[in-house]
This record gives structure tokens, C-alpha cells and sequence, in this order.
């Protein structure tokens, strides 16, 4: 399965302390948080990476190359004009296959895909979101789930509300390719 990799933003709100670097570029005890990503994505045996960069991209480039030397095959889909998420999902749709994991780049974890996938696949799901609790709900988009697990409500971070502790969007996604397809249909 290929993985996304969202690694094109300029990272706005950490600039005061990071402005020559994109922010997935950003050193946690000596090592770039997407170094962490790619390290974990290939214990895993996601090895197919597709890296979208944008602000400073070259640093990204420049840094995993081809990806051989960390155990991967990165390729890179550069955004010279900011396209947003779904805009570089569409340009790369007939490279991502059937499923794919889509992941923010300025996030660090150490999750088992394998049960990620298996939970995606025997749900037949159009979209699988990773989640958790938050308790400082103004960072992060917030999810409102029903007892089966299905989202029924998100609530952007840009939008006005009163505190909901309840989950955020961890920021790790798989999605099937259906629903680009589904995205592109709707009315404007």
C-alpha cells in the first residue's frame, strides 16, 4: 500500500522558531520528525512513500533522495502553487492504487498499520481516521464518533465553538481511491 506523506505547508505557526526549515523537517532529539515517520513506516513494511513538499521542499529532497538509503522508495510530488490536500491527492490519484495511508507530516507516532489496515479492509470503508482524546480541543480538528465508531460530525479548528472534549484527528488516514472520485462529484 502507498503511503502519503503531507509535507507541504509553510508551517506558519511554529515559523518564529523554525523559518529556514519546513516544519516536518524540524530535529526531536537530533532527527527529523519525518525521519521518525519513514523509520516507522518501514518497520511496518510500508516502503512505497509518496512525499507531497511545497515551502522549502528541496530540504525534504534533498535530505531522503530516493528513499533507498532509509530502506524506502520516496517519490515527490512538488506544489509550486499551494493546492491543498485534496488538489495534490488529485493530481497523484492514478500513482496511489486502490487504498492508500495518507499521514500529516509534522506528527510522530509508532502505530501497528497492519491493524489499521486489516480494521480499513473488513470495514470496507471509504475512509479510516486514526483519533484520540484531546483535551486542548482548539489545536486540532475535532471528531464527534457514535458508539459504532463512525464519525458523524467534524468540527474544524478554525471554528468557532464551546470546549467538546472528545476525539481529534490524530492525523493518519487511509483512504480508498472511490473516494476521490466521490469528492470530485459533489456539487459546488
Amino acid at each position: 500500500m502507498k503511503t502519503v506523506i503531507m509535507a507541504g505547508g509553510k508551517g506558519t505557526r511554529i515559523a518564529q522558531i523554525a523559518q529556514d526549515i519546513p516544519k516536518p523537517m524540524i530535529p526531536i532529539l537530533g532527527k527529523p520528525i519525518l525521519l521518525y515517520q519513514i523509520e516507522c513506516l518501514v518497520r511496518e513494511g510500508l516502503t512505497d512513500i509518496l512525499i507531497v513538499t511545497g515551502h522549502l521542499g528541496e530540504t525534504i529532497t534533498s535530505y531522503f533522495k530516493d528513499g533507498k538509503q532509509f530502506g524506502a522508495s520516496i517519490s515527490y510530488f512538488n506544489e509550486t502553487i499551494p493546492l491543498g490536500t485534496a488538489g495534490a491527492l488529485f493530481e497523484c490519484k492514478d500513482s496511489l492504487g486502490d487504498n492508500f495511508i495518507l499521514i500529516n507530516g509534522d506528527i510522530i507516532f509508532d502505530i501497528n498499520f497492519s491493524r489499521f489496515i486489516d480494521f480499513h479492509e473488513r470495514h470496507n470503508a471509504l475512509v479510516t481516521l486514526a483519533a484520540h482524546p484531546n483535551s486542548h480541543p482548539y489545536d486540532s480538528a475535532l471528531l464527534a464518533a457514535d458508539e459504532s465508531g463512525s464519525i458523524r460530525s467534524w468540527l474544524n479548528k478554525e471554528e468557532k465553538r464551546l470546549y467538546y472534549k472528545n476525539l481529534v484527528n490524530a492525523g493518519i488516514h487511509i483512504l480508498s481511491a472511490d473516494i476521490l472520485g466521490k469528492v470530485h462529484s459533489l456539487p459546488a
